[in-house]
């Protein structure tokens, strides 16, 4: 089954539906992408008569909705309406220039500018009823077929507006379930990496760690694309490469501190991990500090020639972590010249 039909719902009548709706389906990407500028800007919009988008939403029949709680799942559109719940909650202003467009607005309404929306309901609250009858463009899709609404998503946000990460979060599947799970709850996500997790950086991360686990080399996009959706069903062989990784999160969590500075970059954390085993777990830490100190001391070439004491192969090294970074080359170049370091390390220790 898959039905579309698109009706027009005031903002009113979204925000009496707040609780029956699904903000972060599997499909979805993270909320409050958006800068202040650019949810004042739709406010403006809203205020001033403009349209705005259509809304995308999931519409799911009471018969078909016995394990969940809500009726509605956004499609595309979370930004918009994020932005508008969080104003009329007063969690943002209107933005201090703000202008009506229309003279006569401009002459019957006082000042809203820099206002919140609590404010101009007590000194204007016609205006403020206004912007609770706006009409939201809203296209409701009813399927029973999860992968019509994980296509209707993707197409959407075919554009720049959706990040690889995003666009494998969307596969779903149980795979990508126990992916997010693990980076809402490992100690390593949540308090040890020094990495923003904005727009899914740390699933992009969780997924390529797993890869290394179940033996993979070659961690290019399209190498995990095509590893999330050939392990969508997360058979055993999957779930084993899962414990083990956990396993090994929890290692590092015990030896690093927290918002660790060392880990902080992402192809650092991989080379790191993919030799893991071969570090004693009481150097866990005092190794990749050890590393660090000289990869920043010969992290550039430009001295080549005036310094004779500067390390070619941390300058390769280097040049490794940020150049096609995902390629097995590059991997296999960074765990050898790493592995060196290791030799060195414990040798002196």
């Amino acid at each position: 089954m898959f039905k579309i039909f698109q009706e027009l719902k005031t903002i009113e009548w979204f925000m009496s539906q707040i609780d029956n709706i699904d903000f972060s389906p599997a499909y979805q990407r993270l909320g409050n992408i958006w800068s202040k500028p650019q949810k004042q800007l739709l406010i403006d919009s809203i205020f001033n008569g403009f349209d705005i988008p259509k809304l995308y939403i999931q519409y799911i029949p009471i018969s078909n909705n016995k394990d969940s709680l809500f009726v509605y799942g956004i499609i595309d559109g979370k930004q918009r309406l994020e932005t508008i719940k969080e104003f009329i909650e007063d969690k943002f202003s209107v933005a201090d220039d703000f202008k009506f467009i229309d003279d006569n607005s401009q002459s019957y309404y006082i000042s809203i500018a820099g206002k919140k929306f609590s404010e101009i309901e007590n000194s204007e609250p016609i205006l403020a009823a206004k912007f609770l009858q706006y009409e939201l463009s809203i296209v409701f899709m009813d399927t029973d077929e999860p992968e019509n609404i994980t296509e209707t998503f993707v197409r959407l946000n075919s554009g720049v507006t959706v990040n690889t990460a995003e666009k494998r979060n969307a596969y779903g599947g149980k795979l990508s379930e126990e992916i997010k799970k693990l980076c809402e709850t490992s100690l390593f996500f949540t308090n040890k990496v020094r990495l923003s997790n904005t727009r899914y950086t740390h699933l992009d991360l969780a997924l390529k760690l797993l890869m290394l686990e179940m033996g993979y080399q070659d961690l290019s996009k399209k190498s995990v694309d095509n590893f999330v959706k050939d392990n969508k069903k997360y058979d055993v062989k999957c779930q084993q490469a899962l414990i083990n990784l956990k396993k090994k999160l929890h290692d590092i969590e015990i030896c690093f501190n927290d918002k660790d500075t060392l880990l902080s970059i992402k192809n650092l954390i991989i080379t790191f991990y993919s030799i893991l085993d071969e570090v004693p777990v009481q150097h866990l830490r005092n190794f990749l500090e050890y590393f660090e100190s000289w990869r920043q001391k010969n992290k550039s070439a430009d001295n080549v020639g005036e310094n004779e004491h500067i390390d070619v192969r941390m300058v390769d090294f280097s040049r490794n972590l940020q150049q096609g970074a995902d390629k097995k080359a590059s991997l296999e170049t960074r765990k050898k010249i790493m592995r060196i370091y290791l030799k060195e390390y414990l040798e002196a220790i």
